[in-house]
């Protein structure tokens, strides 16, 4: 039994929308995957997606084998535990998804003018003890997707988006310890990591990202991984940013779900913002020695400084670049040392509200 722990957060009173549990899982990865999938079948309702036809679930087996062996063992557990044989081809058991209802591969358009999430980092040259710093705010409509953005009515019984969240614990055998908390994935929990070494790994929204809104998040012919499964990846097997950037040039990564970007931080300070362009490009922003990083929804290797935004309505406190402003403004104003509150401070200004609490 990997499981060591599954319990909620706190104790869930009539009313509260977030329903978040606490998982810990030790051991193999194939006996994680399988305890894992365990959990999912008989708390999370969670059904595995087929892939369109067998050639797509061969590929990705192999192409798990020669750049994720941890994974290809983790889904022998998944297909295992749902009564598929270890090398079936025909499910993809590298997911665990839940509460995403009303997916398309042809995905929706573009939700556009939709802005979910801000995220900083503080610069070490300026921390208190030269202590690394970062925060992030996850913001989403509390709706249930993807009936919410098609205009459809949501049939009774469905979740809301981030409802039940999920904080992983994982504990492997082989490969770093990691922390990863996120929503509607139980195998790859893929809102925010951190590993024992000091790498941590987060997302925001990214419209102009190469990928498409409400799309399904694994099979029918998802290729190589998916960016939603990079968290679990990077962190079990990477130590720095370096390493990190490494290891994604290397693969062939999707955009599913929705298109994300994804800050990056280690322990010695060094920062990057990974985004995938609309041609299919890997593109890194890193932080500048001495300056913060800010992380939005807009693409930062375009708009990388606010001489590059483009004119916008300081009114629209939510707009991306409004956020930038609204962010850099409260850092204009900070004197160093930097300490863990101001981080915590400066990311929710970027709300819109002025007290931290």
């Amino acid at each position: 039994m990997a499981i060591l722990k599954n319990e909620p957060v706190f104790n869930f009173k009539d009313g509260d929308y977030a329903k978040p549990h606490h998982i810990i899982v030790k051991g193999s990865w194939k006996e994680i995957g399988f305890d894992l999938a365990t959990i999912g079948k008989n708390e999370y309702d969670v059904k595995l997606v087929p892939y369109r036809s067998p050639v797509y679930g061969k590929a990705r087996r192999e192409y798990l084998a020669q750049n994720w062996p941890h994974v290809a063992e983790m889904q022998k557990g998944v297909l295992k535990a749902f009564g598929h044989p270890e090398d079936s081809v025909e499910f993809d058991g590298t997911n665990l998804p839940f509460d995403w209802y009303e997916t398309t591969r042809s995905g929706l358009s573009s939700l556009g003018s939709a802005n979910f999430c801000s995220g900083l980092v503080l610069p070490k040259e300026d921390s208190e003890g030269g202590a690394v710093y970062v925060a992030r705010n996850m913001d989403f409509a509390p709706v249930v997707e993807w009936y919410s953005a098609l205009g459809k009515k949501a049939p009774e019984g469905c979740y809301g988006a981030f409802e039940r969240g999920i904080v992983i614990e994982f504990q492997p055998d082989e490969g770093y310890r990691t922390i990863c908390s996120g929503p509607n994935e139980l195998l790859m929990p893929w809102g925010d990591g951190i590993n024992e070494k000091g790498l941590w790994m987060s997302c925001m929204y990214d419209p102009q990202g190469g990928g498409r809104d409400g799309s399904p998040p694994v099979g029918g012919d998802v290729s190589g991984i998916v960016m939603t499964q990079l968290h679990q990846l990077i962190l079990t097997t990477c130590a720095t940013v370096e390493e990190a950037k490494e290891a994604i040039l290397k693969n062939r990564i999707l955009q599913t779900i929705m298109p994300l970007h994804m800050p990056i931080v280690d322990a010695t300070g060094a920062a990057t913002v990974f985004e995938i362009d609309k041609g299919g490009a890997y593109t890194f922003t890193d932080r500048v020695a001495g300056e913060p990083l800010f992380s939005t929804n807009h693409p930062i290797h375009i708009y990388p400084t606010p001489e590059t935004y483009p004119d916008v309505d300081m009114t629209h406190e939510h707009n991306t670049f409004v956020r930038q402003h609204m962010l850099r403004d409260a850092y204009s104003k900070m004197t160093p040392p930097f300490t863990l509150d101001d981080a915590w401070y400066k990311s929710r200004i970027s709300t819109g509200r002025k007290d931290p609490g």
